[in-house]
């Protein structure tokens, strides 16, 4: 039987933040890890100084900011006890010595950490550690950080890049050495920035890190050494200090900017999609320039949008499956289109619909059978649907997943059934994976869940393909204007997940639908995308026809046998 990795926790006592107990309790419930010791900070008590020393010793220049800290604290911060998770734990009391910027453990101290034997130390408390503690772990002490160390080392986390209009904002977890913030990296993730809102960005930042330990772990206890190797910072960005009071009043007014236009974004302005195709296979995108020729279908009707499509090819006849969106309801259906006899793919017919949204209806040919896979995350589950003989109906096949997922993508490699998507409340960073022998499962979770934590390449966006050998993956770029990430996939077992970005694609500039781009998928040499644009809302009079574009013809001529069918239409 293999020895348990063995992990020892260095705070300040039994109360931590919310965060940090979630990421103590993710690594506690890692099958074959034991907690050995908590190295407690045993801080000398001070003498409170009286009211004029305390008036003259506060540090007045940052005043702005530390009361702003003190009274907008992000939920991640809340503190829990977890006296009970850790009774019965060996303590040991230590006292550090200043070093430098740093702090020290002291001789007596480090023997009596080393009869435990860790492997691993957490670093939950102390402050900024140096010397031989950093190498008595045979793993290494562990610890978080709160930003991207290549470009933004130090405090506090998250306010600099709001104040510098960054898109998103990094963090790793890091095997520690003596340089600060520039330790050998062994997660790392990117997140989302909530322009308007400080707490609410590191509130995802927080929690959607907090189980990269455990993470490492499980790869630790599965005999992969390798995890704990890490690759060594290079950085030489500057440490950045808490901020003064006048630049703390710009944060404010960008703040308050940046809420603005969140507002005007939400209520004066809609997101208006629509689809188009691209006559070339998907691998052709990972061309140095590709052909971005698309030809979009006539422009939706007032107050709706074409989202997602996905096709398949029936009586030699190009078939799209879409997200058909209605903004006064709020909800999206699963609708098709064909061509009409005019030559554009225009016939449309509802095919999913209820009181629910659904969207995202991925298609997958499996045996000479078309089958789909809407995103429908208020069932809590992921469905398995295929379309009847007719072509006409979609019939329920059975549930693939008793999860929900956004974006749910299946897809086969290498002898193995995948579906991949992500989840709330981290639906644009967290990607998930399941593995299953044969088509319709059952599918189990894979052990590093979630396997990547990246708001610019996480999220699914269109069909897995083959080039030269290689599986590539599109995924959505959420940073602002919506592209499409082209990801070159290295490893993909039942144990470990690896892959590298390629090359971003959009929005595809100098069309109608220029502002951003949501998905790419393959219908044989065939490549549909879905654009974006902005319409005014209803309420200022605006979102007719009138500046939409000419209509363009974006399909393949039906059939004899189809010009004489009778469906109902449902014309959008």
């Amino acid at each position: 039987m293999p020895e348990p990795l063995r992990i020892g926790i260095l705070c300040d006592g039994p109360l931590f933040q919310r965060w940090q107990g979630d990421s103590i309790r993710k690594v506690l419930a890692v099958p074959g890890v034991e907690l050995v010791v908590v190295v407690v900070n045993d801080k000398p008590a001070r003498s409170e100084p009286g009211a004029m020393r305390k008036l003259l010793r506060y540090p007045w220049r940052l005043a702005l900011y530390l009361r702003y800290r003190q009274r907008n604290k992000p939920k991640a911060y809340a503190p829990v006890d977890l006296s009970t998770d850790l009774a019965g734990v060996p303590r040991v009391l230590c006292r550090t010595t200043r070093s430098g910027s740093g702090e020290q453990f002291g001789a007596e101290d480090l023997t009596s950490i080393r009869l435990h034997r860790p492997d691993v130390l957490l670093r939950f408390g102390f402050n900024i550690l140096k010397g031989d503690i950093l190498e008595l772990p045979r793993y290494g002490v562990w610890s978080y950080h709160h930003g991207d160390e290549e470009k933004y080392r130090g405090q506090p986390p998250g306010f600099w890049e709001i104040m510098e209009d960054e898109a998103v904002v990094g963090a790793v977890l890091q095997r520690l050495t003596e340089r600060l913030d520039a330790g050998y990296v062994l997660r790392k993730g990117w997140f989302g920035i909530i322009g308007h809102s400080l707490e609410e960005t590191m509130d995802r930042v927080l929690t959607g890190s907090a189980g990269w330990a455990a993470q490492v772990c499980q790869e630790l206890v599965m005999g992969r050494a390798k995890a704990a190797v890490g690759t060594l910072s290079t950085t030489k960005a500057p440490v950045r200090k808490y901020p003064s009071n006048g630049t703390f009043l710009r944060y404010l007014l960008k703040r308050n900017e940046n809420l603005l236009r969140f507002r005007q974004r939400s209520t004066k302005q809609r997101e208006e999609w629509n689809i188009g195709v691209l006559y070339q296979p998907i691998r052709s995108l990972l061309d140095d320039r590709p052909n971005l020729n698309v030809r979009w279908l006539p422009s939706p009707s007032p107050g709706q949008y074409r989202a997602s499509p996905f096709g398949y090819m029936a009586d030699q006849q190009l078939n799209v499956l879409y997200e058909k969106f209605d903004h006064a309801t709020g909800r999206g259906e699963i609708s098709r289109l064909r061509p009409k006899r005019d030559n554009v793919l225009k016939r449309s017919r509802t095919l999913l619909a209820d009181d629910q949204h659904r969207s995202y209806p991925f298609v997958v040919e499996h045996e000479g059978t078309v089958y789909l896979v809407p995103e429908h995350t208020g069932t809590g589950r992921v469905e398995l649907y295929r379309m009847d003989t007719r072509n006409s109906a979609t019939e329920h096949v059975r549930t693939l997943l008793n999860e929900p997922l956004f974006s749910p993508t299946l897809f086969q490699h290498e002898g193995r059934w995948w579906l991949f998507g992500t989840q709330a409340p981290l639906e644009n960073e967290a990607l998930y994976a399941y593995c299953a022998e044969q088509f319709e499962g059952p599918y189990t979770a894979h052990p590093q869940n979630p396997v990547k934590m990246d708001v610019r390449s996480a999220r699914p966006g269109g069909t897995p393909f083959m080039s030269d050998g290689v599986l590539y993956r599109p995924a959505q770029d959420r940073r602002g204007a919506r592209r499409i990430a082209l990801m070159r996939v290295l490893e993909l077992s039942p144990i470990a997940y690896r892959e590298e970005w390629v090359k971003t694609i959009g929005p595809l500039k100098g069309s109608a639908w220029s502002l951003g781009l949501g998905t790419v998928s393959a219908v044989g040499d065939i490549t549909l995308v879905d654009g974006l644009r902005s319409v005014q809302s209803k309420k200022t009079g605006s979102g007719s026809r009138r500046n939409a574009p000419a209509k363009t013809k974006a399909a393949i001529k039906p059939s004899r046998a189809e010009e004489h069918e009778e469906e109902e239409e449902d014309e959008d």
